[in-house]
């Protein structure tokens, strides 16, 4: 068996290409579901500790729904753009979320990307914060799947069919891991690779790019202390329980005193000042503490369909750019939701990995409900 008959074999899309209605409302119903949802867990996770802070205690609750009606509009819009226009717009759209990337790590502009816990990952354009990184995913998934698409015959030769995509996104991915970003820096490294193999890289060209991808992943990983110091924790969690293991141990506390029904919504005991970034890193456990074993399993599931969805979408599309970025977009929202929840179970190193549609957080939520609308438009769209 040759590398290439290892390649993922999409079925072959017929003239009437297109996911049934079903499919399409299923997704658009779990989507609103886990955002209403969404809204409710970061009610109960923020209310207290905004209350301590001398802020009213829907505060958190007020700008969450200021980004989910951004998001819905995001997702309505782009539900109605043909998805075919970002192939054309690819290298612009990669470009500048380049430039915002660049401006991030710039010494003079701290006045708008401002050092929060010693990374600098949020731009301040006048009443708009968001983080260039959650776009970065997004434009690299597009870019990557555009460049594809051309390279097609291109896959057998690595210096024409490999290195093009290393030139540009090596530089991208430096920009996101000198913030530091580290869980950033791997996700979007780890979707260009999955876009690339869904359209048929080589297997050998992929252990290849492992070998340099070792050392640099040992490089950045020991030359932020922080990082280094949360791998070890995880390696061994009852080592520091007091100092980097604190944040886990609580989540596991959470987790556990949940139960199988909960302690009923708004009954958390953690997210009074026991456990950190409550509304937004580590809301899985406050899910798992309300709504005990059955609602963190319901949560859990609800994920699961979503991207058995999204793949579903991206095995009707109409052609191979659609199902490049259906793929893509769909292991975005994916490694989003799984990572936050294997960080938060101990499964995984302590990293701010947000829960999509969930977490409390603009850039997050209005990016995954615009992948949502951008699903919607691939999964309506016949061949042409």
């Amino acid at each position: 068996m040759t590398d290439r008959a290892l390649e993922w074999e999409l079925p072959r899309v017929q003239e009437t290409a297109g996911s049934p209605a079903w499919v399409r409302s299923t997704l658009f119903a779990i989507t609103l579901v886990l955002v209403v949802f969404g809204l409710l867990s970061v009610y109960s996770a923020s209310s207290f500790a905004a209350e301590q802070s001398g802020l009213p205690g829907n505060y958190v609750l007020l700008s969450q729904l200021a980004r989910a009606a951004i998001g819905v509009v995001a997702l309505i819009v782009a539900t109605f753009i043909d998805y075919r226009l970002y192939q054309r717009l690819a290298w612009p759209i990669l470009a500048l979320v380049a430039v915002l990337l660049v401006v991030l790590i710039l010494p003079g502009t701290t006045d708008i990307a401002p050092v929060r816990n010693g990374s600098r990952r949020w731009l301040e354009l006048g009443p708009a914060t968001f983080q260039p990184s959650e776009l970065a995913k997004v434009a690299v998934v597009v870019w990557t799947a555009a460049l594809a698409v051309r390279k097609q015959h291109e896959f057998d030769r690595f210096h024409t069919g490999v290195l093009p995509f290393l030139l540009i996104l090596g530089p991208v991915l430096v920009l996101i891991a000198a913030e530091p970003h580290l869980s950033a820096t791997l996700i979007t490294g780890a979707l260009a690779v999955t876009v690339l193999f869904a359209a048929g890289m080589r297997i050998r060209h992929f252990l290849l790019l492992a070998l340099p991808a070792g050392p640099a992943l040992w490089w950045l990983v020991h030359s932020n202390s922080y990082q280094l110091a949360r791998i070890l924790a995880f390696l061994d969690p009852e080592k520091d329980t007091s100092g980097v293991g604190y944040q886990l141990q609580q989540a596991q506390i959470a987790i556990g005193s949940g139960g199988v029904l909960g302690a009923g919504y708004g009954e958390s005991t953690q997210k009074l000042h026991y456990l950190p970034e409550a509304q937004n890193d580590f809301i899985y456990p406050i899910i798992a503490e309300e709504w005990g074993f059955v609602g963190a399993v319901t949560v859990l599931a609800l994920f699961l369909l979503w991207t058995h969805l999204g793949l579903r979408i991206a095995r009707s599309a109409p052609d191979l750019f659609g199902r490049l970025l259906a793929i893509g977009l769909t292991v975005i929202v994916a490694a989003g939701a799984f990572g936050h929840i294997g960080v938060t179970l101990g499964l995984l190193p302590t990293t701010g990995v947000s829960l999509p549609f969930i977490s409390a957080g603009g850039t997050g939520l209005v990016t995954a409900l615009g992948i949502t609308g951008v699903l919607l438009n691939v999964a309506s769209r016949r061949r042409s």
